[in-house]
């Protein structure tokens, strides 16, 4: 017996009773989600959440996944976060910002995430922000990957100039990337050093990008 109820009886008190209304398509299915998403246990909350975002219609239920974003559970605010990616739900980007001050390491690390997938070029300065100073190096991490995904053109050598110095050798590599696809010359002297570092990805980033940066100068009139 999963526990499952039906339309107007009580919500399914398992987890496996919620996650398998995920794969029913009776509108008893989503009220009985929305149910189970005000237990009071938190993880049966947590997995109604889960399930919401994994059934065909449960973007009906988006207010509800909205609300769970300031559950009294950082378990079910994850896992709401988790679903607004999915969906990229672009009206819960503000309430998602707003998790970026959490307390939670784990919690700031997954709306970082989220805003990635929803993200407008006004965050720039907050999650370069955060890949700057958060305490947590895996939250820094998870703001590096976002920016370097959605950089918006006009912040690229912010975005240079930080990764170029960063101990991960992934960002130094980025850091060529970037000079690869927007850099002129300027960028000659640093991509230089680049290429003779110690991290052999980085090396051959850095010379590939020294190679399309000196071509592309020397295509420009008077190059």
């Amino acid at each position: 017996m999963l526990g499952i109820s039906s339309p107007g009886g009580c919500p399914p008190t398992t987890h496996e009773g919620i996650r398998e209304l995920a794969s029913r398509h009776d509108a008893g299915a989503l009220e009985a989600l929305a149910e189970a998403a005000a237990i009071e246990d938190q993880f049966l909350r947590r997995t109604a959440i889960e399930a919401i975002g994994c059934h065909p219609q449960g973007s009906e239920l988006r207010a509800i996944v909205l609300s769970a974003l300031r559950d009294s559970s950082e378990y079910v605010v994850r896992t709401a976060c988790e679903v607004i990616a999915q969906w990229k739900l672009s009206e819960a980007h503000e309430p998602v910002k707003a998790l970026l001050a959490s307390a939670s390491k784990a919690t700031r690390e997954v709306a970082i995430r989220a805003v990635g997938t929803i993200w407008v070029d006004a965050d720039f300065p907050l999650i370069f922000r955060i890949y700057t100073d958060d305490p947590e190096i895996d939250v820094r991490r998870a703001a590096a990957w976002v920016l370097r995904q959605r950089i918006p053109a006009a912040h690229w050598r912010t975005l240079f100039d930080a990764f170029c110095s960063d101990d991960l050798p992934r960002h130094r590599q980025w850091a060529c990337e970037l000079a690869e696809n927007f850099s002129g010359p300027e960028t000659l002297p640093m991509l230089s050093q680049l290429s003779l570092d110690r991290d052999g990805h980085v090396r051959k980033a850095a010379s590939r990008a020294v190679r399309t940066v000196s071509n592309r100068e020397s295509k420009l009139p008077g190059g």
